[in-house]
């Protein structure tokens, strides 16, 4: 707590005009928990978040982390390394913490070594993915078979940071994944109580879970 709110403070100075400052719980949020998800249409700053976000993790960490950025297409992996290129050069950050901040995205396939024919990608369960923090742009086209190889190929102590558009169709494949999990959006009391003194901000959520909740279904 008393590392996160200085670096949060210098990366997002401004308040919001109207309402909680969400780019900045957001970038709260990705320090408490290894989920995260960053919903919103084209212009809403999503990329700006995601880095900023980065640089807050990169900040206080005990050793460089590795990250990895990915998107499901080619044309969304260029379009992702393009827009983090630009955010990266006005951060308020040391030298060392950009350096940590990851500069190009590839494709998932790539990334996970998924190939045409052959049923196991290179990196799965018992061959995690050696990084800290991944971050995939697009992820309302990412069906259900994707996304799980995604998750079951990240380590333990790793970061999955989705961004997308829920209202955007879903992919062609089964599933609509960001969809659903934006369907259930639900914070726990202590979550809200820790976001107020991390951030000096707070949310109004749609719906705050009992003390109780089964697990799973906690942010």
């Amino acid at each position: 707590m008393a590392q996160v709110r200085p670096v949060l403070q210098a990366l997002f100075p401004s308040a919001a005009a109207n309402g909680p400052d969400r780019q900045k719980l957001a970038a709260a949020l990705a320090a408490r928990q290894r989920l995260l998800v960053i919903s919103g249409g084209p212009g809403t700053g999503k990329t700006t978040t995601v880095v900023r976000l980065l640089a807050m993790l990169a900040s206080p960490a005990e050793r460089p982390l590795v990250m990895k950025m990915a998107a499901p297409t080619g044309k969304a992996a260029a379009r992702l390394t393009e827009s983090v290129r630009a955010a990266r050069a006005g951060l308020p950050v040391a030298e060392p913490v950009r350096r940590q901040l990851p500069d190009s995205a590839e494709t998932l396939h790539r990334l996970l070594g998924l190939r045409p024919g052959v049923a196991t990608p290179r990196h799965h369960a018992g061959n995690p993915l050696p990084l800290d923090v991944l971050v995939v742009d697009e992820a309302s086209m990412i069906d259900l078979d994707l996304m799980a190889r995604t998750v079951e190929a990240l380590p333990s102590q790793a970061r999955l940071i989705l961004l997308g558009d829920r209202d955007q169709l879903a992919s062609v494949e089964a599933g609509s994944v960001l969809g659903d999990i934006c369907a259930a959006v639900t914070y726990r009391p202590s979550t809200l109580g820790w976001l107020q003194e991390a951030a000096g901000d707070s949310l109004v959520p749609a719906r705050v879970l009992p003390r109780r909740w089964p697990t799973a279904w906690r942010c």
